[in-house]
C-alpha cells in the first residue's frame, strides 16, 4: 500500500492561492503617498510632477498598520534622495523617525523642436513645451520661453534637451575679426588700443582680443558696443 500511496500523493500539484499585498507593503505605499503629497503642496502640478520610491524605510516603522501612519512631512529641499519625517501610532505613543526616498522629477519647461547650433539665435517658433527628466537641486534649466526669445545658444543643443541660462547670452555687443577699444585703467589713467576681437561677446562676457600695434593678446570684458575692458595679457 505504501508504494501506491506515494504514487498518489506525488501526482497532487499544489495550486498557490492568490498573492495578497501585506500590512508592509500598504504601510510602504501609505507612507509614499503622504510623501507625495508633501512634496506637491510644495510645487506647482502644473511645472512638476513626481514619482517616489523607497530607498530607506526603517523595519519598524513598516511593521505598523498603515492606518497608523499620521504624516509625512519634507526635510530640506527635494533631491535625488531626499529625507522625510513620519510621525506614527506605535501602541499608546507617537514615534518619530526619518526615511529617505528617491525622487524622481520631471519639468515642464520649453525645448527645442530640431537641433540648434552654437551662435543661433533662438525664435518662439524654435521651441515648445515638453516633460522632460530633470535634477532636482541641480538643474537650473531656463523655465519661460520669454527668457529664450531673441537670445543666443552658446553651444550646441539638441531636440528636447533643456536650456540652461549659461547656455544663452544676450545679443552681441561685439563681433569676432571686428575692432575694439580695449580700455585699460589704472592709477587714474586711461589708455585705449584699437585691436581686433578674436571672439563674439555680449555685454559683460570675456573674450580674446588681439592687439597688432603692441603684437600682444588680451583678454577683455564687454563693457559696450564695441568695447572691452582689459583684465589681462597673455
Amino acid at each position: 500500500m505504501i508504494p501506491i500511496l506515494l504514487i498518489f500523493f506525488s501526482s497532487i500539484s499544489v495550486v498557490a492561492g492568490p498573492a495578497y499585498p501585506t500590512a508592509t507593503d500598504e504601510t510602504r505605499q501609505v507612507i509614499i503617498e503622504k510623501a507625495q503629497e508633501s512634496i506637491e503642496s510644495t510645487f506647482d502640478p502644473e511645472e512638476y510632477r513626481f514619482t517616489l520610491s523607497a530607498r530607506w524605510i526603517p523595519g519598524s516603522l513598516l511593521k505598523a498598520q498603515p492606518e497608523h501612519v499620521r504624516s509625512v512631512k519634507l526635510q530640506g529641499t527635494v533631491e535625488q534622495y531626499t529625507n522625510f519625517e513620519v510621525l506614527y501610532l506605535d501602541g499608546n505613543s507617537i514615534e518619530q523617525v526619518q526615511i529617505q526616498l528617491k525622487v524622481e522629477a520631471e519639468q515642464k519647461l520649453p525645448v527645442p523642436n530640431q537641433r540648434m547650433m552654437s551662435g543661433q539665435t533662438i525664435e518662439p517658433d524654435d521651441l515648445s513645451w515638453r516633460w522632460v527628466p530633470v535634477r532636482m537641486g541641480r538643474d537650473k534649466p531656463v523655465r519661460g520661453m520669454e527668457e529664450l526669445a531673441g537670445k543666443t545658444l552658446r553651444r550646441t543643443v539638441i531636440p528636447g534637451q533643456p536650456i540652461h541660462h549659461s547656455e544663452i547670452s544676450t545679443p552681441f555687443l561685439v563681433e569676432a575679426g571686428e575692432d575694439v577699444d580695449l580700455i585699460f585703467t589704472e592709477f587714474g589713467i586711461q589708455i585705449i588700443l584699437t585691436c581686433e576681437a578674436r571672439q563674439n561677446g555680449a555685454i559683460d562676457e570675456e573674450i580674446q582680443i588681439y592687439c597688432k600695434e603692441t603684437r600682444n593678446k588680451y583678454l577683455g570684458t564687454v563693457k559696450g558696443p564695441g568695447e572691452a575692458l582689459w583684465q589681462k595679457t597673455h
